[in-house]
C-alpha cells in the first residue's frame, strides 16, 4: 500500500515539471527563470542542445528588453526613472554572470559577449540613490504621518540599491520619530555608573530633542544608549629636560605636562516600535585634563623667548576621576543630541 500512496506524489511532480520545461518558461517570456533554472546545468556541462538554445534565446530576449526599456527611461529626463535602470542594469550583469560558466564552444555558438556595464552600474546607482535619498526626505520633511509612511517605499529601494548608503539609517531614524507614538530614551550600562552621571547623559532641554516622551498605552520606539567601556586614565606626569644657551649663560629647562582622562564608549542603538533594530551608531566621548608649566635651574637670562614665555607655571591639582567621568557625561549629552537632530 506504501507504494500505491506515492502515485500521486510521483504524478504531481511530474505534472508540476512538465509546466516548467524550457519551451514553457520560455513561451511565458519568464527569460530569468529559465537561465536561473537551466544555466547552471550547462555550466556543469550538460550539453542539451534544445536547453541551450532556449538559455541563449531567453538570454538575448531579456537583454534586449532592458536596454530599449533603459534608453525609453533616460530619454524622459526625470530623476525618478534611475532606481528602475539601475535594477535593469543589475539584471543584465546577473545573465551575463550566470553564462560566463558556458564552455567556449557554447559561448561563440550562442554569440555571448562579456558586457562591461560597470561604469554604468555604478552612475545609475549614484543617481538613483540620490533620488531615493532627496524623495525620502521630501515626504519626511512634511510633517505629515501619511507622508511619513509613503517615505517606507522609497527607503526600501534605497536600501536593496545600497544597503551601505550613509543616508539610510538617518532616514530610518526620521521615520522613526514621526512614526512612533512614543520615543524611550533607556540607557544599558553593567558598569555601575553613578547617578550624577547617568543624569548629565540624559539631561536634554526642552526642544533639544526631536521627539516627545510621552506615556502611552502602545508600544513605544526606543533610542537605547549602551556604555559598553568606561576608561580612566591614571594621573600622567611627562617631563623632558634640555639645556640652553646664550652669550655665555647656561639654563638647564624642564617641561612638564600633567594629563589624566575619562572616556565613555559605546553605541546608541535605535528600534522602531515594533521591535526591530534600525541601526547602531557608535560614539566616544572623552574627557581630558592637561596641565603644563616649565621651571628652571641656571641663569634665566640664557632661556629662549619660548621658555620665558612659559617660565612662572607650576603644578596644579587634578580633577577626580568623579569631576572627569561626568564632565565626559556632558560631553556623551550633546553628541546624542547631535545625532539624534540630524
Amino acid at each position: 500500500m506504501k507504494y500505491l500512496r506515492l502515485i500521486p506524489t510521483l504524478l504531481l511532480a511530474a505534472l508540476l515539471a512538465s509546466c516548467n520545461t524550457p519551451k514553457k518558461l520560455y513561451e511565458a517570456q519568464a527569460y530569468d527563470q529559465v537561465i536561473q533554472r537551466y544555466a547552471p546545468d550547462i555550466c556543469d556541462g550538460d550539453m542539451n542542445a534544445n536547453r541551450i538554445n532556449y538559455v541563449a534565446a531567453s538570454y538575448h530576449r531579456a537583454n534586449q528588453a532592458d536596454h530599449e526599456r533603459i534608453q525609453a527611461l533616460k530619454a524622459t529626463g526625470q530623476p525618478d526613472v534611475w532606481p528602475e535602470i539601475y535594477q535593469r542594469y543589475c539584471s543584465m550583469k546577473g545573465r551575463n554572470d550566470a553564462l560566463k560558466c558556458f564552455p567556449t564552444k557554447v559561448k561563440n555558438g550562442i554569440d555571448y559577449r562579456k558586457l562591461d556595464l560597470d561604469d554604468d552600474l555604478m552612475a545609475a546607482r549614484n543617481k538613483a540613490e540620490n533620488y531615493l535619498v532627496a524623495k525620502a526626505n521630501q515626504l519626511l520633511g512634511t510633517g505629515s504621518k501619511a507622508d511619513a509612511m509613503d517615505a517606507e517605499t522609497y527607503i526600501y529601494q534605497l536600501e536593496n540599491t545600497n544597503s551601505e548608503n550613509s543616508n539610510l539609517l538617518n532616514l530610518r531614524k526620521k521615520q522613526m520619530f514621526f512614526l512612533a507614538d512614543k520615543v524611550t530614551m533607556a540607557l544599558y550600562d553593567k558598569l555601575d555608573l553613578p547617578d550624577e552621571v547617568i543624569d548629565a547623559i540624559f539631561d536634554f532641554a526642552e526642544g533639544e530633542v526631536p521627539f516627545k516622551m510621552e506615556p502611552s498605552r502602545k508600544q513605544s520606539a526606543m533610542v537605547l544608549v549602551v556604555i559598553d567601556d568606561v576608561t580612566l586614565s591614571p594621573i600622567r606626569l611627562d617631563e623632558v629636560t634640555f639645556k640652553e644657551e646664550n652669550g655665555g649663560k647656561t639654563a638647564t629647562v624642564t617641561d612638564y605636562t600633567q594629563q589624566k582622562n575619562a572616556i565613555l564608549k559605546g553605541r546608541l542603538v535605535y528600534h522602531d516600535a515594533e521591535g526591530r533594530t534600525l541601526g547602531k551608531v557608535p560614539f566616544e566621548a572623552k574627557s581630558t585634563f592637561k596641565h603644563e608649566y616649565t621651571t628652571v635651574s641656571g641663569d634665566q637670562m640664557a632661556c629662549s623667548e619660548e621658555t620665558q614665555r612659559r617660565l612662572g607655571g607650576h603644578s596644579v591639582p587634578v580633577p577626580t576621576d568623579e569631576s572627569l567621568l561626568l564632565d565626559a557625561a556632558k560631553k556623551l549629552n550633546d553628541l546624542i543630541g547631535q545625532e539624534l537632530r540630524k
